[in-house]
């Protein structure tokens, strides 16, 4: 986490200019008083390692979308694995929950590469969708991470519940993929800029906008397919 790290490097830094202070300007005079300083340069090992290990080893506090603004994909991811713990019955949900983010990613770089230069020009038709899917997703992600700072791990009668709602969720985002692949797939097979004219991109917006609002997911296939085949 974030918060490690920068607590690592301050408590370090801090922990090394103080050590310098204490042993090269003579506040702890080796000569003097030996003894003294073999037991301070003692205690500052072992604060040293302590905290150390005590940092390297702490679990931050799990996210929630109350206390974080988030704003790229990897602040998702954070939030997502910070709720992973050993008493958690929903720690597989939150790894596929990582695993879809990472999804989107890859095929959103390969759209770019497809699209060539023209993923440089302001508006975009086909990265304006691609970013339609991103908010999809970013809002189906702060409803898992909400889900989770209600979940109560002591009422396992509601479990089943929990599980049906994050799998809804999951399975929202997996026909969404799915639908941003068939997008990818069909700009893939054209030849030139030209022919990007002739895809049916209002259809697919279309399907895509209705699977973000709740659409069924046999309807909204059937609504691709039939669009393809013309």
């Amino acid at each position: 986490m974030r918060s490690n790290f920068w607590a690592l490097l301050g408590f370090n830094a801090g922990f090394a200019v103080l050590e310098v202070v204490l042993f090269s300007r003579g506040l702890l005079n080796l000569a003097a008083n030996p003894i003294a300083a073999v037991i301070a340069a003692a205690i500052s090992v072992g604060v040293f390692i302590g905290v150390n290990y005590w940092l390297l080893n702490r679990k931050d506090q799990p996210i929630s979308v109350q206390s974080t603004r988030f704003r790229d994909a990897q602040d998702y991811r954070e939030a997502l694995q910070s709720w992973r713990s050993s008493k958690n019955p929903f720690n597989n949900e939150l790894n596929e929950a990582t695993h879809q983010l990472d999804l989107f990613y890859q095929k959103q770089t390969a759209l770019k590469a497809l699209l060539g230069d023209q993923a440089k020009e302001p508006g975009n038709p086909f990265l304006s969708l691609s970013e339609d899917v991103q908010d999809c997703l970013f809002s189906n992600m702060k409803k898992i991470i909400t889900r989770m700072t209600i979940l109560d791990l002591e009422d396992q009668s509601r479990f089943p519940m929990h599980y049906e709602f994050l799998h809804k969720v999951l399975t929202q985002n997996k026909q969404l993929l799915n639908q941003y692949d068939n997008l990818i797939i069909e700009i893939s097979q054209i030849g030139d800029s030209a022919d990007m004219e002739n895809l049916h991109l209002d259809n697919i917006t279309a399907a895509l906008h209705e699977l973000r609002d709740g659409a069924s997911a046999s309807e909204v296939t059937q609504q691709l397919q039939q669009e393809m085949q013309e």
